[in-house]
């Protein structure tokens, strides 16, 4: 394979792969942690909870492919770029990492204690007062460590959609 078909692939990966991180993450924090954060107490939390389980695996692979193939095409096609556009693109790729770091050591951590504290009681007995206030918390946490992530994602995906027009600026 040479080296522009492997920049090609790399890219369709990068894009794809950015479309799906991005899109879930965006739903988690628009949709499905708003959900958990109203209806969580109502019994919702353990389907919602499954939910952002399976949709936070399948963006994880998203974001390690997306900032796999965004290493290679850097390193490839901008390794000395000084330029405008290189730090837009520069901070895009910063801003893109801090929403992973966030997902993985804040959120993510968040989200199984809060799962944990959604498993069904033996004999169905009701969780106690201090477990729903530790389960508000955790909500609350969750929503706003979602929102951050989102928004950084949100200044990656722009910061990637406009860096080849900064010099233009």
């Amino acid at each position: 394979m040479n080296e522009l078909s492997l920049i090609v692939l790399a890219r369709a990966v990068h894009v794809l792969s950015g479309v799906a991180w991005a899109g879930a993450t965006f739903v988690m924090a628009g949709v499905v942690v708003p959900l958990l954060a109203r209806h969580g107490a109502e019994g919702a939390g353990r389907w919602l909870g499954m939910v952002g389980r399976r949709a936070g695996r399948a963006s994880m692979v998203a974001a390690l492919l997306t900032i796999v193939s965004g290493g290679y095409l850097f390193s490839a096609l901008h390794p000395h770029d000084t330029s405008a556009s290189g730090l837009v693109l520069k901070s895009g790729a910063v801003a893109a990492l801090l929403s992973l770091a966030v997902g993985l050591l804040i959120v993510r951590p968040i989200g199984l204690s809060l799962a944990r504290l959604q498993e069904p009681r033996p004999e169905g007995t009701p969780p106690g007062a201090d477990v729903l206030q530790r389960m508000a918390t955790l909500r609350q946490r969750v929503a706003i460590g979602s929102r951050v992530a989102a928004g950084l994602l949100g200044a990656s995906v722009l910061a990637m959609a406009v860096f080849r027009y900064a010099a233009a600026v």
